[in-house]
């Protein structure tokens, strides 16, 4: 049975999953599949950026916000945040020739901090304020591009990331002044043991987002150099499709995650990774059955007709999003109990899949291929996790863990 506050978390899940449909259908019909393509490679490279932010943003300060006080979270977020965004800006806009360097920099250094703030609240096993504050910024996005659009006539490519400035600094000042009517700011001073506990859990986190991330999103570089940005504009409305059904698991583990660094309890913690890995398994069966279920000629009208293939690589794709569909709940409850050798060891298995799989499928099989590889590759990490956990459990009961 689930909970109140995953059934909260996943309807708010599932309010942001609509605004973000909602962009990815205005961004095809405005800028077709190579504006598409454009987008989601700056969004890959805004990605990246965060991921080395959130070292100090993100996971880390959910992680110690029942250890640390909470202005010096934010005040280490803050510097931290803005020296990454802005090196992390130069260095990827030197490949669009400095186009898109304020995008870069703005939407990465707004969502670091954003993340700062809702990931403080997860800590602190405060659900309600923290899928208030999640759900915010993607709504403002899509409410500030078709004021944008519709009202001051902006049709330009840049017209999507003013959008994205707009939309998610509304939801990190909101955030903000929450924090400050709850308690004032007062910041005490820096701690170097403090900064100490924050990188150290923050740098092994984030390698593992980053070696994640790169399973995830590696093959849109490939196949915006190999295929080109109308390919990949198509592909990543698959991926975006595809992803949707994690809005389960996701949910699941974001309560399971705040439970599992609030508790002692290891046994409760296996026990309720087991009960909600088991349901996000059923849930998201029945969501992804959905996605495949819809005719082609539903994708095509949706999104415009250069679109007409996404159900088949959805199809494709489906087998691996499932698997991390359930592997997500393992991977929180080692998180959640500092394991994270175990993530960084699970993401370097998907990571070697597919550096090996990728160049050699995608000039073969085109998009088939990279559907192919990242199969391989999710299946992979995620079998790689249910081994862990369930060895765990051989030496809890030989009473070798305490």
């Amino acid at each position: 049975m689930l909970s109140k506050n995953t059934i909260i978390t996943i309807a708010s899940k599932f309010v942001i999953l609509l605004a973000n449909f909602a962009l990815v259908i205005f961004s095809t019909h405005i800028w077709g599949s190579e504006g598409r393509g454009i987008i989601a490679l700056v969004m890959a490279d805004v990605a990246i950026i965060v991921i080395f932010s959130n070292i100090f943003c993100g996971s880390s300060v959910a992680y110690n916000a029942p250890r640390l006080e909470r202005d010096f979270l934010l005040a280490v977020s803050l510097t931290w945040a803005f020296l990454i965004s802005i090196s992390g800006a130069v260095i990827f806009s030197l490949f669009f020739g400095f186009k898109y360097f304020w995008p870069l920099f703005l939407i990465s250094f707004i969502m670091a901090m954003t993340s700062s703030v809702t990931s403080y609240w997860l800590g602190r096993n405060n659900i309600k304020i923290y899928n208030i504050l999640t759900i915010l910024s993607p709504v403002c996005i899509l409410v500030f591009l078709a004021i944008l659009y519709f009202l001051l006539n902006k049709s330009d490519i840049e017209t999507y990331f003013h959008a994205y400035y707009l939309g998610t600094a509304s939801g990190l000042i909101t955030g903000l002044i929450i924090l400050q009517i709850k308690k004032p700011f007062r910041f005490s001073g820096m701690s170097y043991t403090g900064i100490k506990s924050i990188f150290y859990y923050g740098i092994n986190n984030e390698f593992n987002y980053f070696i994640q991330f790169l399973n995830y999103r590696l093959s849109y570089y490939f196949i915006a150099k190999i295929l080109g940005l109308a390919q990949l504009g198509v592909f990543s409305i698959a991926v975006s499709i595809t992803e949707a059904v994690w809005i389960i698991s996701r949910s699941m583990s974001t309560i399971h995650y705040s439970n599992v660094i609030n508790s002692d309890d290891k046994i409760k913690s296996r026990l309720e990774t087991r009960s909600y890995a088991r349901q996000s398994l059923l849930i998201s069966l029945l969501v992804i059955g959905v996605t495949v279920l819809v005719p082609d000629s539903v994708y095509q009208f949706v999104f415009g007709k250069e679109f007409v293939e996404v159900k088949r690589f959805i199809i494709y794709l489906s087998p691996g999003v499932m698997a991390i569909a359930v592997s997500n709940l393992y991977g929180h409850y080692f998180a959640g109990v500092g394991k994270l050798n175990i993530l960084r060891n699970k993401s370097l298995i998907g990571l070697g899949a597919t550096i090996v799989l990728l160049p050699l499928l995608i000039n073969k099989y085109q998009l088939t291929g990279v559907c192919i590889t990242l199969n391989v590759s999710y299946i992979a990490s995620s079998v790689y996790l249910w081994y862990k956990f369930i060895s765990e459990k051989e030496k809890l009961q030989k009473g070798k863990i305490m």
